[in-house]
C-alpha cells in the first residue's frame, strides 16, 4: 500500500474495470449504466492520480494502466460509432444535432413548451 493506503494494483484494476463498464453500456446504448459508472470511474481516476503524484508507480499499476489504455480507445470508438449512428439517424428523419431545450422537449414528450407572454 502506498499514498494514502492506496493499493497501486487495485488502484489500476478499478479504472480499467469502470472504463470497461463504460464500454459495455455504450455497446449497448445504455445511459443508466453508462451514469452509474460515472462514480466509479471518477473515483479511480483520483486514486491513480494521487499514486502518480506520490511517485507510487509500480509495475503492478503499469499493468492495469495498459489495460485502462484499451478500455479507453474502446470507449472513444464506441462512442463515436454511437454518435455517428445518432447523426444519422437525426439526419434521416430530417432533424438537426444540438440543444434546443424547446426541439428537445417536443420530440421527446410529443408536447411543447407553453408560455405565458
Amino acid at each position: 500500500m502506498t499514498a494514502r493506503g492506496i493499493d497501486p494494483a487495485v488502484a489500476g484494476g478499478r479504472l480499467r474495470a469502470a472504463l470497461e463498464a463504460v464500454a459495455d453500456s455504450l455497446t449497448r446504448a445504455d445511459i443508466d449504466g453508462l451514469l452509474s459508472a460515472e462514480d466509479a470511474l471518477e473515483s479511480a481516476v483520483a486514486d491513480c492520480a494521487r499514486l502518480a503524484a506520490s511517485g507510487a508507480a509500480s509495475v503492478a499499476l503499469r499493468a492495469e494502466l495498459d489495460g485502462s489504455r484499451r478500455a479507453l480507445m474502446r470507449c472513444r470508438r464506441l462512442g463515436a460509432s454511437l454518435g455517428e449512428f445518432a447523426r444519422a439517424s437525426f439526419d434521416a428523419r430530417g432533424l438537426a444535432i444540438g440543444y434546443d431545450p424547446a426541439r428537445t422537449a417536443a420530440t421527446m414528450t410529443g408536447r411543447g413548451f407553453e408560455t405565458r407572454g
